[in-house]
């Protein structure tokens, strides 16, 4: 769960997301229009198991309404590891703060259809240029579980990171989330319970000692 967007979620008890949202540092000139509205960004085609293709790119402002459908199709349990919050709906304020991000302290890939009108994975990182770590997030389409779109994104931040030259990549789940812990251990993540919530596990996956990319698989 990223700690960014723990604090958009505090909307559910009176927190205004928006005001939140309108203070961010903004990811562009907000006298010129944003490229990305006008024009795809690049996407890489990405084939995954059983022969399932994916476009994979960066996350643009002109997301949101696909943000909110995906968020939709999220079972609970998916909405709970992800957020950790029972929620029925992204607000759009949230989903707006997700889409339009400051790309020198986040990072957001999005999975989309080839024809790119549904997002069918979203995995992000915060950066924390204090301690030189990022915090990552990940949630998958439930149609798209256990076809290694997970593997696929997280492995493609992994590698950002560390062209960014931080110490590590880390991330906090549940720890009856077999699925996310699988694919940790899998790209070589420590994994450890919090120490200050037993139900919590750490993932840690030091990045200046590992000179090897995590290879792709159609594992996850």
């Amino acid at each position: 769960m990223n700690t960014y967007l723990r604090s958009l979620w505090r909307c559910r008890d009176g927190f205004d997301a928006w005001r939140l949202y309108q203070g961010m540092p903004a990811a562009r000139s907000r006298t010129t229009a944003p490229e990305s509205d006008a024009a795809p960004a690049r996407a890489e085609n990405v084939e995954l198991a059983a022969g399932s293709r994916v476009l994979v790119r960066a996350i643009r402002p002109g997301d949101l309404d696909a943000m909110q459908r995906a968020f939709k199709r999220l079972t609970p349990g998916q909405v709970r590891s992800r957020f950790f919050h029972t929620l029925t709906e992204l607000p759009a304020a949230v989903a707006a703060a997700m889409c339009d991000i400051d790309p020198e302290s986040t990072v957001s890939l999005v999975a989309t259809d080839l024809d790119g009108a549904e997002i069918r994975g979203e995995a992000r990182v915060h950066i924390d240029t204090v301690t030189e770590s990022a915090e990552f997030a990940l949630a998958i389409d439930p149609a798209f579980t256990g076809k290694g779109l997970g593997r696929a994104l997280l492995s493609r931040l992994i590698e950002e990171c560390r062209a960014r030259q931080l110490d590590e990549i880390w991330g906090e789940t549940q720890s009856d989330n077999a699925g996310m812990l699988a694919l940790a251990r899998r790209l070589g993540f420590d994994l450890q319970p919090e120490s200050e919530d037993a139900a919590l596990v750490r993932m840690t996956l030091p990045l200046r000692a590992q000179q090897a990319s995590p290879q792709l698989s159609n594992a996850a």
